[in-house]
């Protein structure tokens, strides 16, 4: 594995952007004292190992709102449970643009 400090250094620098921002929105949830709209969403893998997939499961994890349920390097799927899962859609471009981008460059697919 090749290091990459530029690389990390950005991913540390988005990941702690996206927990605050990330424990905003959790904290309007459940000061509005109704049910969350949580949900499970599949979220399809881009090309990495499965180290990279285990550091992105963590990244999600660690990120207020979401955590990662399971994860099948054999299809590429990653499930995540998200509080609000009505933001789905912006949920999952928001991992793919902060983490995904950056953990594919960290932690390229094995050869074959």
């Amino acid at each position: 594995m090749r290091i990459r400090p530029l690389i990390m250094g950005r991913l540390i620098l988005r990941f702690v952007f996206q927990c605050f921002l990330s424990g905003i929105s959790t904290a309007r949830i459940i000061l509005k004292g109704a049910p969350p709209a949580a949900g499970v969403v599949k979220l399809y893998l881009a090309p990495m190992n499965s180290t990279g997939a285990a550091a992105l499961g963590a990244l999600v994890t660690l990120t207020p709102g979401s955590s990662t349920i399971d994860i099948d390097m054999e299809n590429r799927v990653m499930l995540v449970h998200l509080l609000d899962a009505r933001q789905a859609k912006t949920s999952i471009e928001a991992i793919r643009r902060d983490f995904e981008r950056d953990i594919t460059l960290l932690f390229p697919e094995d050869p074959s």
